[in-house]
């Protein structure tokens, strides 16, 4: 038996063993994907294609198939918890496992720079060191089940505004202290076995070709043996290989391959820089397990995993204000009223590449039902229409055929454009947008010049439905054989961009009537060349505001959830202002005049502005929860589980309160000029009260902190531990997220007043009183100093401050740090 393929071989030994069978070409072919989600194979010895997938909310799958649907990163994030992002992820691995993919391209480690960001909900904080906690643990629980992470998005990739031009100018420290340092503690301790370089210029270089960062400090001064990969369509240049690029992603190549090969019998890249990049891609191909025989086969959708996403959402929800004690509510009413946009349609996770395809899900309406039984009303009204355009609607809407002997629609495809030609396979739809830079090629998809999506549609009320149909090539929608939408109708201004591009959205209205099915067809012809795109989109009947107000004023209690419409947060744009969408607060203002025993829900996964705060008596964060977080704030609402989330962000009071507000007026150059004034250092330098501080979440139960117990000297990067005992104070069991900061007392160069630098999260049952350790690591009073070119720690006095979040410090310690 080959060496290569011997499982009990030394990992090294068996990619020096492979890579002496390859020819040159063969090496660089292996440098550039093969298709979307595939690398190329390798017939001649066996070796089979490698598959990546998106996460990192789960499996995304460019083919419809359905994946449970977890806590987006920022609710793992706010569970303060290592071990609950490990089981997501391990769950994740699983299913990733169950699709024959063997790489999840996640985590999102990046830092949330500014509030409106949007991929702060896919990302975990604005501070490295919790990014970091989080990250580690979540690489760690996908590896341990064989399926590789892919670290991302390095580096500085804090926006979504020109993010394939946008030029980073960030000063050296900053860089280092806050952008790198999680990437640094991830690829250190938990060793992903590939890196993502992300678009953006940094200093003026592409992140592909940024040698320094890829080669330099990621490849040398880190150690890292990984693969690093490009984000998709992101190279430009083949020059990216010399730079440490090891892979060009998406295929067919683009720079790499033919290009590639030219460059280096020119000379331009050389031979000796192609083994490094290829000894990586051999290294993620055995690692993965492809030449070990049948892989694990993995599990998907299985009650362990929808308990693994509820138990995360539930430890992820964060009660921000809870006044009188109104939470828990007792399950003892007679009438409660769900109001709100996201009331009727919650929103379970953020858009675009992390966007999964699920099966059906349970409404907040059915999951409240659940819970209190027949001898509780609970009624429903929307209240106001968030949407800016009719979303993507449910798969359970539709049907392929008149008996409803299924969900979706049924897809056709056809060899030449307007459907004509030969029809090549027929296969179920569920997704009704796609989003892809090519033809999607796979078994039951071949390539295809056009397709049909067709069935029936079933309304669930009677009224005025708008139609949307979104696409970069012709697409027409026909209801009951007249054609709604058409290509020569004219197009709808839409900045929200998909792929760097605007893609036109043609809709229509008309009238239908529940308890009946409409037949539809869509028909789309993608563009010859460039990125594919088409989604089609439903909107319900208006439903007046009074009809909620009243429905209010009757109830014994309203839960009020607000929140982020379907096109709110994801990748490709940026929120234009921190404002819910619609008229939310319009509708938060009436509800909460209405009935005072209102508890407010937000559910979005970044911060949002509250110009009724002062009104609502308790507010819970609910985030993006995923699939399971109907049932888990039921639970949380009601009392049977605690709301263990911390924010791991601060929550500004007003759009222009953060401290990159004022950025460049190019939008292709950004300058980090707050340097390391990031999220709640800004909040402490310029000792202004956000509307929330980071690290904040009230329990159903208080708290009691006792003395600080740390030693008077410590010794520069030696670790070391200190002690507080923490008591549970009231009458229900409840978490705690015990913080620890640290404040340099006479810094020799300019530091933040205080960082975090180490936290432990502890279950305490009433009465109970609990010693609480807290790690200080060998880097937790280090600053990165430019003249020295490394981390150093400054001799002196540091505070140690420990507390409920970065505004609620509750004990103090000096510790004198000596050489």
């Amino acid at each position: 038996m080959e060496t290569y393929r011997n499982a009990d071989a030394p990992l090294d030994v068996r990619v020096a063993d492979l890579m002496g069978r390859l020819t040159l070409q063969e090496k660089v072919r292996l440098l550039a994907g093969a298709s979307h989600f595939n690398l190329h194979a390798i017939e001649r010895l066996g070796v089979p294609s490698l598959s990546v997938t998106d996460g990192p909310t789960g499996v995304r799958s460019l083919r419809g198939e359905i994946a449970t649907v977890f806590p987006v990163g920022v609710a793992l994030a706010a569970t303060w918890n290592p071990e609950t992002a490990r089981n997501v992820a391990g769950a994740i691995a699983r299913e990733a496992l169950a699709h024959g993919d063997q790489v999840v391209l996640a985590p999102t480690i990046n830092i949330m720079r500014i509030p409106h960001w949007g991929r702060n909900f896919e990302s975990y904080s604005e501070d490295p060191h919790l990014t970091a906690r989080i990250g580690v643990a979540y690489v760690q629980g996908l590896q341990a089940e064989g399926v590789g992470a892919s670290l991302k998005h390095y580096a500085a990739n804090n926006q979504e505004l020109e993010r394939f031009e946008v030029d980073v100018r960030v000063d050296e420290r900053t860089l280092r202290e806050i952008y790198l340092a999680a990437f640094e503690a991830v690829v250190k301790e938990a060793d992903p076995w590939t890196v993502m370089a992300s678009y953006n210029k940094i200093g003026g270089v592409y992140a592909s070709e940024h040698r320094r960062l890829l080669t330099t400090i990621l490849k040398e001064e880190w150690g890292y043996e990984g693969m690093v990969v490009s984000d998709w369509n992101a190279v430009k240049a083949t020059t990216a290989a010399a730079a440490g690029l090891d892979l060009e992603m998406p295929g067919p190549e683009r720079w790499f391959g033919d290009k590639l090969m030219a460059s280096v019998e020119r000379g331009d890249v050389l031979e000796s820089q192609i083994e490094d990049n290829v000894r990586r891609v051999i290294r993620l191909i055995v690692r993965s397990g492809l030449l070990d025989g049948p892989r694990p086969a993995g599990e998907l959708r299985t009650p362990r995993h929808a308990a693994i996403a509820c138990d995360a959402a539930a430890e992820a929800m964060t009660l921000l204000k809870n006044e009188a004690e109104m939470l828990p509510l007792s399950p003892q009413m007679r009438r409660v009223a769900l109001i709100g946009p996201n009331a009727v349609r919650c929103q379970l996770q953020g858009g675009v590449s992390s966007k999964v395809v699920t099966g059906r899900t349970t409404s907040l309406l059915e999951a409240f039902r659940a819970r209190l039984g027949p001898k509780v009303e609970v009624h429903l009204a929307q209240g106001v229409d968030s949407e800016p355009y009719p979303p993507i609607p449910a798969p359970w809407l539709f049907s392929p055929d008149e008996t409803r002997s299924g969900e979706g629609l049924e897809a056709q495809y056809y060899a030449e454009p307007g459907c004509g030609g030969a029809l090549l396979a027929t296969v179920a739809e569920r997704a009704f947008v796609r989003r892809v830079s090519a033809n999607i090629a796979g078994a039951d998809r071949p390539t295809y010049a056009s397709f049909r999506w067709a069935g029936w549609f079933w309304p669930e009320r009677s009224g005025d439905y708008e139609f949307g149909l979104r696409a970069t090539g012709e697409a027409t929608l026909t209801l009951e054989d007249e054609a709604l939408i058409t290509p020569s109708m004219p197009a709808t201004p839409d900045h929200y961009d998909v792929l760097g591009r605007i893609v036109p959205r043609r809709l229509a209205r008309t009238r239908l009537e529940a308890g009946r099915g409409y037949r539809i067809v869509v028909e789309y012809t993608p563009l010859s060349e460039g990125h594919e795109y088409i989604g089609l989109g439903v909107r319900d009947p208006a439903e007046s505001i009074e009809h909620a107000i009243s429905l209010a004023r009757s109830a014994d209690a309203v839960v009020l959830v607000l929140g982020s419409a379907s096109i709110t947060e994801a990748e490709g744009y940026d929120r234009v202002n921190l404002t819910l969408p619609g008229a939310q607060d319009e509708l938060a203002r009436h509800v909460l005049g209405a009935n005072p025993n209102t508890i407010v829900v937000i559910n979005t996964g970044s911060p949002v502005a509250m110009p009724w705060i002062e009104d609502a008596p308790a507010v819970l964060q609910m985030w993006l929860p995923g699939e399971t977080g109907p049932q888990a704030l039921a639970e949380v609402v009601f009392g049977d589980r605690e709301p263990g989330g911390r924010l791991p962000m601060s929550f500004p009071a007003r759009f222009g309160d953060h401290p990159a507000h004022a950025v460049s007026s190019d939008p292709l150059t950004c300058d980090y000029s707050e340097a390391l004034a990031v999220g709640y250092r800004h909040y402490d330098a310029i000792e202004a009260a956000p509307l929330f501080p980071f690290g904040h979440g009230h329990a159903y139960t208080s708290f009691h902190y006792g003395v600080l117990d740390a030693p008077d000297q410590a010794t520069a990067g030696q670790p070391f531990a200190v002690e507080i005992e923490v008591a549970n104070t009231g009458e229900r069991t409840g978490d705690e997220v015990v913080q620890l900061y640290v404040a340099p007392r006479t810094p020799r160069l300019p530091r933040p007043p205080k960082e975090l630098k180490a936290f432990a999260k502890v279950r305490l049952a009433p009465g109970e009183r609990r010693t609480v350790r807290l790690e200080l690591g060998e880097k937790a009073f280090a600053v990165w100093d430019v003249e020295a070119k490394g981390w150093v720690v400054d001799p002196g006095a540091y505070d140690l401050l420990v507390g409920r979040s970065a505004g609620d410090i509750r004990a103090a310690s000096t510790v004198r740090v000596v050489r």
